[in-house]
């Protein structure tokens, strides 16, 4: 065999190889996003959910089993980074994520908010994400979740309003001004 044909061959080898990796990770992919799914379905928004205590815009940045920030939920437009934001209502949270439908989260299902610095690819300013903390309710039973979110403008009016659903009462007091968690600590 000559020279180039040698080449030409190694070539071939190499990118059959490089063709059954990425179809290996989209395998993968598509089974741990289908297994989620179970774990964490979509909760359509009801019809009547009252009227909103705010409503802010801005990116989603992850959605991660909670407590384990590098652990990203793949399921329901959860696991990628894009435009989102939260509209919150006396009786739970609409979550608005780009390019999925929305998902309701009940207020009994919401665990808390706070503060975060970093998630699995994102790491800002201290306390530069606002944290949602709920929990999901499917066929593998309950799963609690943590949704971080980025906030140009209003995250500590967002802030404040999330945390308002964890309080006894539909507003929260100026005692219950926003808190910074540490990360990896239940708040």
């Amino acid at each position: 065999m000559s020279g180039d044909a040698a080449r030409w061959l190694l070539g071939g080898v190499i990118l059959l190889a490089v063709a059954a990796l990425f179809v290996a990770m989209a395998r993968t992919w598509r089974t741990r996003t289908r297994k989620q799914a179970e774990a964490v379905p979509p909760v359509p928004v009801p019809t009547t959910v009252g009227p909103a205590a705010g409503s802010w815009d801005g990116f989603s940045v992850a959605t991660t089993r909670a407590d384990q920030p590098l652990e990203r939920i793949t399921a329901g437009g959860l696991g990628f980074r894009g435009r989102g934001g939260v509209t919150v209502h006396e009786t739970g949270v609409v979550l608005r994520l780009a390019g999925a439908d929305d998902r309701w989260i009940a207020r009994a299902a919401v665990r808390g908010a706070d503060r975060s610095t970093w998630a699995i690819d994102r790491v800002v300013e201290p306390g530069g994400l606002v944290r949602l903390r709920w929990t999901a309710t499917g066929a593998a039973g309950a799963t609690d979740l943590d949704t971080y979110f980025r906030f140009p403008e209003g995250d500590a009016a967002a802030l404040l309003a999330l945390q308002g659903l964890t309080e006894t009462g539909p507003q929260a007091t100026a005692a219950d001004a926003p808190r910074t968690a540490g990360e990896g600590k239940k708040a």
